[in-house]
């Protein structure tokens, strides 16, 4: 079976053969394991990427730290109901929107830099969790060269910027330019995230913080008008709560997923349960996420919507819409 491995592998491949230090190579491997394609055909190539992994995480850790932290990853596996990444300037409250929506244990100071590694916490919407990531300022003074794989790697991306800054336009235009430095453009949407060159579109979104303090508001009007065309923007406060109630939402929404719950033949569904999938996936995907036999075996499915359908048999292409209950027959 081909591997067909894709740009964002070849990419991580690429960053591994370029490395000068073992830190950057074992960022580049964990990128590769994440990227590479899980099939029958790519099993040798996963396990000896495994194998370089753990022989360089034993090299690394072993080694006396220097100023830092022993065992510091550079890759976070994916949980919940998708992986978003929380990126910006010094002192653009990034970390508040950490600590506020998880449980995660966050150090929020005036002083930038505070956030020196990447610090996950997982955020409550309805029924399910979305995984955000906190990571190290952006700016010209300070940039981590593996974050580049880190937002490569998300879901969704959030920007986010204070309103009180007087260089906001700046540190914006810093961000574009320094991710366009490596392929990376931050849009609304795209249909595609990687093309045969290795150039990334990450869907992002701009979070506007500060929203409670004195002229935010005039400030997030002109910011709408330089770059609503681009991406959306959202103001928050996570001090007066504007902005947070249907913050959860809005980024559920935007990861495209939808929630299915599975139903046994003469049975209530598990509504607490959900499993989630890509917006698009049909019958036929859902049965084979659970067991290629499954998939393969599978006669017919019944589907419970909110709208539509009361329990119909469909087809292997239905596509789900969120929150249908499926019940499947082999």
């Amino acid at each position: 079976m081909p591997a067909n491995l894709t740009p964002e592998y070849m990419e991580a491949e690429q960053r591994y053969k370029e490395a000068r230090t073992d830190e950057e190579r074992l960022s580049a491997l964990e990128q590769m394991l994440a990227t590479v394609p899980k099939h029958k055909g790519t099993e040798k190539l996963q396990s000896d990427i495994k194998r370089r992994l753990a022989k360089l995480r034993e090299l690394v850790e072993a080694r006396p730290a220097k100023g830092a932290k022993r065992g510091v990853s550079f890759y976070i596996p994916r949980e919940g109901a998708g992986q978003v990444v929380l990126i910006g300037p010094p002192n653009s409250g990034k970390s508040s929107i950490l600590g506020h929506f998880t449980k995660a244990q966050v150090e929020i100071a005036d002083y930038p830099f505070t956030t020196r590694r990447l610090q996950p916490g997982m955020m409550q919407y309805q029924n399910v969790q979305i995984q955000l990531i906190d990571t190290p300022a952006l700016c010209p003074e300070f940039f981590e060269p593996w974050l580049t794989s880190v937002i490569r790697n998300s879901d969704y991306t959030l920007l986010v910027i204070s309103l009180t800054s007087q260089s906001v336009l700046d540190e914006i235009e810093f961000i574009k330019s320094k991710l366009a430095e490596h392929k990376i453009e931050l849009v609304r949407d795209a249909e595609q995230k990687f093309d045969d060159e290795g150039n990334a579109k990450i869907r992002a979104m701009i979070v506007a913080t500060h929203l409670d303090l004195e002229s935010a508001k005039d400030n997030l009007s002109a910011l709408k008008d330089l770059y609503a065309r681009e991406m959306d923007i959202y103001g928050l406060s996570v001090k007066t709560n504007e902005g947070v109630e249907n913050f959860p939402r809005e980024i559920f929404q935007r990861l495209k997923v939808v929630r299915i719950y599975t139903k046994a033949p003469g049975k209530q569904p598990d509504l607490n349960d959900p499993v989630v999938m890509r917006k698009g996936s049909t019958v036929e995907d859902f049965a084979r996420s659970i067991h290629k036999d499954l998939a393969r075996n599978l006669k017919y499915a019944r589907i419970w919507s909110k709208n539509k359908l009361d329990g119909q048999r469909v087809p292997r292409d239905y596509v789900f819409e969120d929150e249908d209950v499926c019940e499947l027959h082999s």
